[in-house]
């Protein structure tokens, strides 16, 4: 019966390990992948359609110079 107990408690500490290590692995790639401009960045021009299925572009040099911009990003992976 021991033997299935330090059986199973070794289990939960590579478990442990794993999810831990996920982790961290997960934190860093935000840090190093993350995104390329910060509060008070100046941008060049950007832009994109509007809507897949819809017709026009925004155009940050036209639509968004000296504004203050939002960009909501949504995908349906």
């Amino acid at each position: 019966m021991a033997n299935i107990r330090d059986y199973i408690h070794i289990l939960i500490i590579m478990n442990n390990k794993i999810a831990i290590t996920t982790i961290l692995i997960l934190s860093l790639s935000q840090t190093i992948l993350g995104q390329t401009y910060t509060v008070g960045d100046y941008v060049d021009d950007f832009s994109g359609d509007i809507c897949f299925n819809g017709d026009g572009t925004w155009s940050y040099d036209v639509d968004g110079r000296d504004r203050v911009t939002w960009i909501n990003l949504f995908t349906s992976w």
